[in-house]
């Protein structure tokens, strides 16, 4: 398997878990400790994502590609979603700070779409949109 098939295969993992956490969370009623694991395993496979793709991009040169700032937007995002969402419902400046992240993810995403022509940000900027919803009707 190529080092490029990896990355794309766990991104897309990564977030396709994400959204049965949410909808989890939405759903059922759930207590702290099932919402400290649930955060706690997305938050460990994130970050296994997230060092060896920003090691390897360091390696190639590719820290200022769309592909990686797209990445780390989309997955930043969503471990300051979950974070929110799942454990800290009150805490206003995880709020704010997941508020600024969801807008860098939706202008990344705008960027992927319209100046890179990658059908990818339209899922970006779909998600972004849907976090922001949530995180201002709940």
């Amino acid at each position: 398997m190529s080092r490029t098939n990896f990355f794309d295969n766990f991104f897309k993992l990564l977030v396709l878990l994400f959204w049965p956490i949410v909808w989890f969370k939405w759903l059922f009623i759930v207590n702290t400790s099932i919402s400290f694991l649930l955060f706690t395993i997305y938050l460990i496979l994130s970050i296994s994502y997230l060092i060896p793709f920003i090691y390897c991009s360091f390696k190639y040169r590719d820290l200022e590609s769309i592909v990686f700032l797209y990445r780390l937007s989309t997955l930043v995002s969503f471990v300051l979603t979950l974070a929110s969402f799942l454990l800290f419902p009150k805490n206003l400046f995880l709020l704010s700070l997941k508020m600024i992240f969801i807008f860098v993810y939706f202008y990344i995403s705008c960027i992927k779409v319209y100046r890179h022509h990658m059908d990818e940000g339209v899922v970006g900027i779909l998600s972004a949109l849907l976090l922001a919803t949530i995180a201002i009707l709940y």
